[in-house]
């Protein structure tokens, strides 16, 4: 399985300057814990946030193509 640099910009309105690294590192840890949770980030990754008053971007290492294969039960009627 191969693993790139994942780059994830998000254009928004101005943003308010004295938050923007708050802001940032929000977006990065938001996308990162995302991508961590459904297993498509390795174990070395790494991320690095961008902040500017019209955007906000993430740069993660180690990102995987596909996610692991793993069970997957899902309830659909009440007992």
């Amino acid at each position: 399985m191969t693993t790139q640099t994942l780059l994830v910009e998000l254009l928004t309105e101005e943003l308010p300057p004295k938050a923007l690294k708050t802001l940032g590192a929000a977006f990065a840890e938001g996308v990162s814990k995302g991508l961590a949770s459904r297993d498509f980030l390795e174990s070395e990754a790494k991320q690095v946030s961008f902040a500017s008053p019209r955007r906000l971007a993430v740069a993660i290492s180690h990102v995987r193509s596909e996610s692991l294969e793993r069970k997957v039960v899902t309830k659909l009627m009440p007992v």
